[in-house]
């Protein structure tokens, strides 16, 4: 009786030893999952912030209310008014 104890005992203990064993190596694999997921998304947060930086800067340049915009507009205004005084002097010589 003893003796099968003892058997009982040893068998545990292995079990023990190869459960701790693959415990520890999912654990590993599971840290290491950590650590690609991390460096993705870490990626795509620099995409992001990267894309996020360059619409910013592209609407402050080319935007309703940038720089450019406000010229195109006055440039706009000023060939209408161009073409106004244009036509303005052809009638008045043709009088």
């Amino acid at each position: 009786m003893k003796r099968e104890r003892e058997e009982q005992l040893a068998a545990l203990v292995r079990r023990a030893a190869l459960e701790r064993d693959m415990l520890a190596a999912q654990l590993l694999e599971l840290g290491e999952e950590v650590a690609r997921r991390k460096s993705q998304w870490k990626l795509a947060s620099l995409v992001a912030t990267g894309l996020a930086t360059a619409a910013t800067v592209g609407y402050r340049l080319f935007g309703k209310s940038s720089l450019s915009a406000q010229v195109g507009r006055a440039a706009s205004a000023a060939s209408i008014l161009f073409r106004v005084a244009r036509a303005a002097l052809r009638i008045r010589r043709s009088w």
